[in-house]
């Protein structure tokens, strides 16, 4: 996947996250600045396989 180095117009993004024992997504909103904050995050527990 590659990313467009132009101005998003977009106000909000989901985001997927990978961390070691779980996957997160979280719901993420432009600030006036152009910076993203996190509003929600939703964890995905990952199966445990014996």
């Amino acid at each position: 996947m590659t990313k467009s180095r132009t101005a998003s117009t977009k106000t909000h993004r989901y985001e997927l996250v990978h961390g070691e024992e779980a996957d997160f997504v979280t719901y993420q909103r432009r600030r006036e600045d152009g910076l993203w904050q996190t509003f929600a995050a939703w964890m995905i527990p990952r199966a445990i396989y014996n």
